[in-house]
């Protein structure tokens, strides 16, 4: 168990402890709102299993099935800290899972959690624990409630969860991410359906649901930073990563596609870190040092004055450093030290490095656009 949480650890960030109490009242629309909530280590497992509870509450099993399915989702996540256990899930108390009570008499059993409602305590409780064997023996929990679920095995439990015709590409996207759980935890290998898992995640649309979001960024960015990891982790991985560092004609990797995107979108402080990781794995990859580069100037602006320095000028020494080796988009990077330069109050510096983006590309659209802005800007100063 020691090894597979070791070898593990280098290719995702696995989950801390917290003990934040949430009450869900809807399970899809408030993982979806979480997905730009607190960026926290546990989030990505949260999100996987609230999704995974309405895909098998959308689904067509029959009501044990459900039962014993969601069942083992949430005896999977509790696995890892007692987060879940101190929230109430809507769906767990609609299949039996979990019920719940306002009688303060309930803090007197084991195994019961207080839950702020509102101005209300609610008292949470499981199946399987002492107080619901004591409300059977009352009268009041049915009778389809009054067993124990039975838990698949969790490579039973993935399968069947990702096998179901509701579904979706991103809750698939979460379980290849999120599988590699299970070696972490020392479960018992289950060969034949380890490789049934595979053939169903193992594909071109789901990799691509898992390289769309973001809780894949921390897996890592080349086959090579396998070497020495878990071999079923290894095994795991490997395609996902090969899929995502595929180029397209421009020499793009479809993992830099996605930092990309997220710069086309605003979402600039995501784009830099996410550049900055594949730096690591890629620092002469020059798209990704002008991707890095124009999300460092893109946030410079909002930025409070000491942030706004330190972008700048590491973006100054950045493109400084990258001008050592042969660069093929050598005016990119000049104009993008013209644009770094007067950000920081230096406009004769600026335009010259725009003047030499010219001199190399003298139809650089960029280059032309900045020293006509400044022109006219000179020229209002001087009419005012």
């Amino acid at each position: 168990m020691t090894a597979y949480r070791s070898a593990a650890t280098d290719l995702i960030r696995w989950p801390s402890a917290a003990n934040k109490e949430v009450i869900m009242n809807n399970e899809e629309k408030n993982a979806a709102n979480e997905t730009t909530a607190a960026d926290n280590d546990t989030k990505g497992l949260d999100y996987l299993t609230r999704l995974s509870y309405a895909c098998v509450d959308r689904s067509d099993l029959n009501y044990e099935e459900k039962r014993n399915l969601l069942f083992a989702l949430y005896s999977f996540r509790c696995l890892f800290d007692t987060k879940e256990l101190k929230r109430l899930s809507k769906t767990l108390v609609k299949y039996g899972c979990s019920f719940y009570t306002t009688d303060e008499k309930a803090k007197n059993f084991a195994h019961v959690y207080e839950i702020a409602d509102n101005e209300r305590k609610i008292y949470k409780f499981d199946a399987g624990s002492p107080l619901w064997a004591d409300k059977i023996k009352r009268g009041e929990i049915k009778k389809e409630n009054a067993s124990v679920p039975e838990k698949p095995t969790l490579y039973e439990t993935a399968l069947k969860c990702v096998s179901l015709s509701s579904a979706t590409a991103e809750l698939k996207g979460l379980w290849l991410v999120y599988f590699p759980y299970v070696f972490m935890i020392g479960a018992p290998v289950e060969y034949d359906l380890y490789d049934a898992l595979k053939r169903e995640l193992h594909t071109p649309e789901v990799f691509a649901a898992a390289n769309d979001g973001k809780y894949a960024d921390n897996i890592c960015c080349t086959v090579a930073e396998l070497n020495g990891e878990d071999p079923f982790i290894a095994d795991w991985y490997r395609p996902f990563i090969e899929w995502k560092c595929e180029k397209n004609a421009k020499g793009i990797s479809r993992e830099t596609a996605k930092y990309q995107r997220a710069l086309a979108l605003g979402d600039y402080a995501y784009a830099m870190a996410g550049t900055e990781k594949l730096l690591d794995s890629f620092p002469d990859d020059e798209e990704i040092l002008l991707l890095n580069i124009s999300a460092r100037i893109s946030l410079a602006p909002s930025a409070d004055f000491e942030t706004r320095v330190k972008l700048l000028s590491d973006n100054f020494r950045i493109i400084n450093e990258a001008f050592k080796i042969p660069l093929k988009k050598y005016n990119y990077f000049l104009y993008y030290r013209g644009l770094t330069r007067l950000g920081m109050n230096d406009p004769e510096a600026a335009e010259a490095d725009f003047k030499a983006c010219l001199e190399l590309d003298p139809k650089f659209e960029p280059a032309l656009l900045m020293l006509k802005g400044m022109e006219n800007a000179e020229n209002k100063s001087q009419e005012s």
